[in-house]
């Protein structure tokens, strides 16, 4: 929250408010004296710079003025930041993709300029970084990792940030050797990666690029190519979510570059299957049905015991099962390929079900797969106990990607056809829209 009162950014402030501290945008209207159409407005995007409207937010929601750089009064934060360049429009996106690509073939581009702002404060830091010290930052991205993929990045993303504003602070301290200071920086962009995959679990979509596009830029400076992978990977999933696969192919084949050149086959297999996915949106079966083909070939012939941290979910059973159903039902969005892949779709992820938790996000998102493909089919009677098995899921994983993609199901099974599914379609919307 102070990151985003810092940059006066307003649309996240009020999503905060909503979000994590549960208040409606109705009463964030009443207070900070907008309409509710007009918080929803901001918070998707709506820019508010007039200084009295400021002033009025500010007031209105009892935020210390110091704290937006809005006067006087304590608490303003010690550390001034330039702001970092937006990523809002097509354009600017394209620019940060253009100078991200950069990093594949070997080369160091000026990204700083979109870096995440974390406003650090002078921290007391060790005077030489150790072997423990890099552990310690190692175990904890692990138990967090933990956390996020079973009850989603709304369960743990404040506290991984605010340990990452502290372990940043090592790259002040002295490393006695060039391989400890790499060794800094990969834990360094293995934290950004997460914190950037909980930051899109949670629909901040902007800030998870700015989190990637930091952990790349570390992940280069350790020469660490699996991470870089695994940056370019999870870049790619924020733009796949938000309807540009022809972005995510980009950084998916960015990604695979690099995947490829550290000769570790998880990632590699990681990237095949997600540039399916890509592919499949795009409704280009021929090259999804390789692109799966190749996932599957390389995660077999993979030894997983030695395979990075980042990659390890992919080497369990389920899935890959999972994944494949994802990109079948992305096919069967075309109906050309609606009734062949549906079912393939349902296949895949029954089979990932039986293999993993039900009430983690994974086995949540099968069930967003199973709901799908029967609503595609038009069995819309199957549709409900998946869709609620989503829902029940929702009430303990804090994500609103599971969310999103829900939603994806109510828009194929719109107008339902009976009561049940009427008021099914009916709380998914309550949900989504909360």
């Amino acid at each position: 929250m102070r990151s985003a009162l810092a940059r006066r950014d307003v649309g996240q402030i009020f999503m905060l408010l909503n979000r994590r501290h549960g208040m409606t945008q109705r009463r964030i209207a009443e207070l900070a004296g907008f309409a509710a159409s007009e918080v929803y407005e901001i918070t998707r995007g709506r820019q508010v710079m007039a200084y009295d409207v400021l002033v009025r937010i500010a007031e209105g929601l009892g935020i210390p003025r110091a704290l937006m750089g809005l006067g006087y009064g304590e608490g303003a934060a010690q550390e001034r930041h330039v702001e970092p360049l937006p990523l809002d429009g097509p354009e600017e996106q394209k620019q940060f993709v253009a100078a991200l690509a950069g990093f594949a073939v070997g080369g160091s581009p000026d990204v700083d300029a979109w870096l995440p702002r974390l406003g650090e404060r002078p921290a007391s830091v060790p005077e030489v970084v150790n072997p423990e010290a890099i552990a310690t930052v190692r175990e904890i991205t692990q138990r967090h990792r933990e956390l996020d993929a079973t009850y989603g990045g709304g369960s743990c993303r404040d506290s991984a940030l605010g340990y990452l504003a502290w372990a940043r602070c090592l790259t002040r301290s002295r490393c006695r050797t060039p391989d400890l200071a790499a060794a800094l920086c990969a834990e360094l962009a293995d934290l950004h990666n997460l914190v950037g995959w909980m930051s899109h679990d949670l629909g901040e979509h902007l800030e998870a690029r700015r989190h990637l596009a930091q952990g790349l830029v570390y992940a280069q400076k350790a020469g660490d190519s699996t991470l870089m992978a695994d940056a370019y990977y999870r870049l790619g999933r924020v733009s796949i979510h938000q309807g540009n696969p022809a972005e995510a192919l980009h950084l998916f084949q960015l990604g695979q570059i690099v995947a490829t050149n550290s000769n570790c086959l998880t990632s590699v297999a990681i990237l095949h299957a997600n540039i399916a996915w890509a592919h499949a949106r795009m409704g280009n079966a021929p090259a999804m049905r390789d692109s799966l083909a190749r996932a599957h070939h390389e995660i077999g012939r993979a030894d997983t015991t030695d395979a990075p941290q980042w990659t390890r979910f992919f080497c369990e059973p389920g899935d890959l099962e999972g994944m494949s159903g994802v990109v079948h039902s992305a096919l069967a969005r075309h109906s050309q390929y609606r009734e062949q892949h549906a079912a393939l779709a349902l296949g895949h992820a029954s089979r990932a079900l039986k293999r993993r938790t039900e009430t983690s996000r994974s086995g949540a998102l099968d069930h967003v797969t199973m709901a799908l493909g029967y609503a595609l089919l038009g069995e819309q009677d199957k549709v409900v106990p998946h869709a609620q098995a989503v829902l029940d899921a929702a009430r303990q994983v804090r994500s609103r990607r599971l969310l999103d993609r829900l939603s994806d199901v109510a828009d194929v099974i719109e107008p339902p056809r009976d009561k049940q599914l009427a008021e099914l379609v009916t709380t998914i919307r309550a949900r989504v829209a909360a």
